[in-house]
């Protein structure tokens, strides 16, 4: 399993490609540092989060952040005081920053309505980066989230591909991984998403193609 200090690196790469081929893009530490001034209860999600797990970091547009729903309020002020040219939209599971000139979304605040996103903030990895605290979903809670969004209903197509990617990226990055313990997090995402979990893991430590 990859040291706190591998995943904080990688966390930064990740931050580095991405504000090197985004446009105005917002480094996943600068939304912490505001966050985290604010004394709002956080967890990374998405791309930058994901980065260590898979050891691949990739160029991403937004941050995505799962917040605490009793800190939820505070942590808009907290994101508009810092960033007040974005434009806010709020819909019943995320608070959305955009670019208005671009329509770009560049910041996610994640409502935890979902059983799943409801217990990361218990399974989690504090980082260390310039001195700040960065939350990060731990091994199979990042995985778990991954699949999540792989069999989210709404999702388009092009994008749980993609997610698809990840998962196995994760699988293929750590030998380590608790296939039973992520299996629990499945069945928070639905009734029988445990087995599915196994079956993709094994078809991944098989070379086989993902089907899902």
């Amino acid at each position: 399993m990859p040291s706190q200090t591998s995943l904080a690196l990688r966390l930064r790469e990740s931050s580095q490609l991405s504000q090197m081929q985004v446009t105005g893009m917002i480094p996943p530490e600068r939304v912490a540092e505001v966050l985290e001034d604010a004394g709002v209860t956080f967890v990374l999600a998405g791309a930058h989060a994901l980065a260590g797990w898979t050891r691949m970091p990739r160029a991403t547009m937004d941050v995505d952040v799962v917040v605490l729903p009793r800190h939820h309020k505070k942590a808009v002020k907290a994101i508009q005081d810092a960033f007040p040219t974005l434009e806010t939209t709020d819909v019943e599971v995320v608070t959305r920053f955009a670019d208005p000139a671009t329509k770009n979304v560049l910041i996610d605040l994640l409502k935890p309505k979902d059983n799943l996103l409801k217990t990361v903030f218990e399974h989690s990895v504090r980082l260390k980066i310039a001195g700040r605290t960065i939350p990060v979903p731990d091994l199979e809670m990042a995985a778990a989230m991954k699949f999540a969004a792989m069999v989210g209903v709404y999702r388009k197509r092009a994008d749980k591909e993609q997610d698809g990617v990840d998962f196995r990226r994760v699988v293929e990055a750590n030998k380590t991984l608790d296939v039973e313990r992520l299996a629990r997090f499945g069945d928070f995402v639905y009734a029988g998403g445990g087995a599915e979990v196994r079956r993709l893991i094994t078809a991944i430590r098989k070379g086989e193609p993902l089907v899902f």
